[in-house]
């Protein structure tokens, strides 16, 4: 009877390990399973140390929210860095990554690669179209993060200047109402704006020289990697559509054979 508690026991503690949830990760990326695709980030305080309560003062108010904006930008991080972390295409998308081929033509005189780029994101098939843009994700990944986290402290700059306020000018109703404001800034389409910010500002620079307008995201890495994608996604169209072409071409050459051999009949 003793060794069965003991079993059983180890098996109680392998399940309670297994089912322990990693903190620093948010609620819904924990215990992700294949084929699940999360769409919307989401700040996982069951960590916090602070809370909003009916007791909640201005000082824990302003602690509370020091926390989140801290926890939530380690934890969005890691949502972007996750590879089983993917987002919907959307018309939304589709337009920023449109916008930044446009500005980089105007910038660097590339049309003939942009045009092309615009091209392999507006028309063929939908997973040509997918595959392609995603080629892009990955290549704009360290600009897209960068991106989010400018973004961000943006938004959290705001967020500071409100704590000067009283409870009675800045509700706990409205501190939540901006965290899930924050927590939705955790997105590639909030990286991508930032990318278009920083070429526009690259575009007024030139214009009109200002050390005010100096991109925060390198411009320079930006317009390589449309160049080189662009050409690797070209160049990997071409092999697709050569392996379409051949068997095709195999069987009407078989078909040819075929008619041009003549047959004799041996007398019986």
């Amino acid at each position: 009877m003793k060794r069965k508690i003991i079993i059983s026991g180890a098996i109680g503690v392998f399940i309670l390990t297994g089912c322990v949830q990693n903190p620093l990760l948010p609620s819904h990326l924990n215990g992700l399973k294949t084929g699940q695709k999360p769409l919307i980030f989401k700040t996982n305080q069951s960590t916090f140390i602070n809370e909003l309560n009916n007791k909640t003062t201005q000082i824990s108010r302003n602690s509370y929210m020091d926390e989140f904006v801290l926890k939530s930008d380690i934890q969005c991080q890691k949502y972007l860095n996750n590879p089983d972390v993917t987002t919907k295409t959307s018309d939304t998308k589709n337009n920023l990554y449109m916008n930044i081929f446009d500005t980089v033509s105007t910038v660097f005189g590339i049309k003939y690669i942009t045009d092309t780029a615009k091209g392999m994101l507006s028309g063929g098939e939908e997973q040509n179209r997918l595959e392609n843009q995603q080629a892009y994700k990955n290549a704009f990944s360290p600009e897209i993060k960068r991106g989010v986290e400018i973004n961000r402290v943006r938004y959290a700059k705001k967020l500071q200047k409100k704590q000067a306020q009283s409870l009675k000018e800045y509700p706990i109703i409205d501190v939540q109402k901006d965290i899930l404001l924050y927590d939705k800034q955790c997105n590639e389409e909030y990286g991508l704006i930032e990318i278009n910010r920083a070429l526009k500002a690259m575009q007024q620079n030139i214009n009109q020289p200002s050390v005010d307008n100096k991109p925060k995201i390198n411009i320079q890495s930006i317009k390589n990697k449309v160049t080189k994608v662009t050409k690797e996604v070209e160049k990997r169209e071409k092999v697709i559509k050569k392996k379409i072409i051949r068997p095709e071409e195999n069987n009407s050459t078989k078909v040819n054979e075929e008619s041009n051999v003549t047959t004799t009949k041996l007398p019986l």
